[in-house]
């Protein structure tokens, strides 16, 4: 990629090539390029698949039927390697050292400090970022640019008070309520927290082993839960109450590596059309499951525990683009990877050099999350630091 102008807009600006017309676009018109070859291929494979039905009703084609075989598996093999090639250039590349912005000091229990962070979301009109602190149980609330965070949840000891937390393992932020939505794992228990009155307060979720958390468009939660390997959803109007079981969403069939089955799922996301990401981290993999689905799709890893480009080692942050491309933290590899759309393999996103605390290392990291810029924040858990990889613009 490099400065030039592109073919649609005829801006002067960092353009990416197509490798199938050989013409430039910026990211914005690369993507609509994207989309529309994309339709492109997907029309022409179905007017392939209504043309060869016509064939089959046919005598005395066998010859011309070979021919166009040949012929439409050429321009569909093609168009699936032009469209690897876009999910490669459209993924978000970041510069190689990050910007330690919250701790890096050590373990310990001081406000400039953490105790293994866990997930972390950013609130980027507020320009801070949520950080839950899993051994001083407690939420702290970071702004950039700032040597200390403060605490905003929990922060009075390891306990089950409703005013206590005990290893909260995630954080989100709940816009309609003004409030934090956090996994209190230790409780088991999802509880809510004011962001704008201390004393408001609630249990949402009772009995359930949770580690990580998602909200969909229309506030129905989602929970993973350990102890059952499954990801459950409550209705908004059954969070808060007891007798409400929630509903399983995908896994729920015991402990397992079958395409129904999860390993300790960890982190979830949830798309727009309620299609859930589950890290399963014990399988080594990534799983979408489409809504109303009754097993789940591969969408990373699968190859067992390894550090090739193929394999994961115990995922854990998660998160999905537009497009349906994963990125994702491999804890005990001690990276970040991106897998796109379709692909057989990852690709390395950052860190990779080894266990470490220099700025281009990792040490098992957590959780990720992005802000409006695509600068990438991902929790050090094991360095005590939440560490920004600046998005690479060059």
């Amino acid at each position: 990629m490099f400065s030039s102008k592109c073919l649609i807009c005829q801006q002067q600006t960092t353009t990416y090539c197509c490798h199938g017309c050989s013409k430039r676009f910026c990211f914005d018109h690369l993507t609509e390029h994207r989309e529309k070859l994309e339709k492109q291929f997907y029309e022409l494979e179905y007017r392939t698949n209504l043309f060869l039905q016509k064939l089959n009703n046919q005598e005395n084609f066998s010859t011309i039927r070979t021919k166009f075989n040949m012929f439409s598996e050429m321009t569909l093999v093609k168009l699936q390697k032009e469209l690897e090639q876009f999910q490669q250039q459209l993924s978000i590349l970041v510069q190689p050292n990050a910007q330690t912005i919250a701790g890096g000091n050590g373990e310990g229990y001081k406000l400039n400090q953490f105790a293994y962070p866990y997930g972390i979301c950013v609130d980027q009109q507020q320009q801070h970022i949520y950080i839950a602190d899993h051994y001083n149980h407690c939420i702290l609330q970071w702004q950039f640019g700032q040597q200390k965070g403060r605490v905003v949840a929990g922060g009075n000891g390891q306990g089950n008070r409703i005013d206590q937390l005990n290893h909260p393992t995630d954080v989100i932020i709940d816009e309609n309520s003004k409030s934090l939505i956090i996994s209190d794992q230790g409780n088991r228990r999802v509880v809510r927290w004011s962001l704008q009155n201390p004393n408001d307060k609630q249990i949402l979720i009772e009995n359930i082993e949770c580690f990580g958390l998602k909200m969909n468009g229309n506030r129905d939660l989602f929970v993973s839960d350990l102890e059952n390997h499954a990801v459950k959803r409550w209705t908004k109007d059954h969070l808060g109450k007891r007798e409400q079981q929630g509903t399983i969403v995908s896994g729920g069939n015991g402990r397992g590596d079958r395409l129904n089955q999860f390993n300790s799922p960890g982190c979830i996301f949830i798309d727009r059309e309620d299609t859930v990401y589950v890290s399963d981290c014990k399988n080594h993999r990534v799983m979408k499951w489409l809504k109303g689905a009754s097993e789940g799709i591969v969408v990373a890893g699968g190859y067992g525990r390894g550090n090739s480009l193929k394999e994961l080692s115990s995922p854990q942050g998660l998160l999905v683009n537009q497009f349906g491309d994963v990125y994702m933290t491999d804890r005990k590899n001690h990276r970040i990877m991106y897998w796109s759309l379709g692909s057989n393999e990852g690709r390395l996103i950052a860190g990779g050099t080894g266990r470490g605390k220099q700025s281009n290392q990792l040490n098992f990291p957590r959780a990720l999350a992005f802000d409006d810029e695509n600068n990438l924040y991902v929790s050090d858990c094991n360095n005590q630091r939440i560490q920004r990889f600046l998005v690479d613009k060059h």
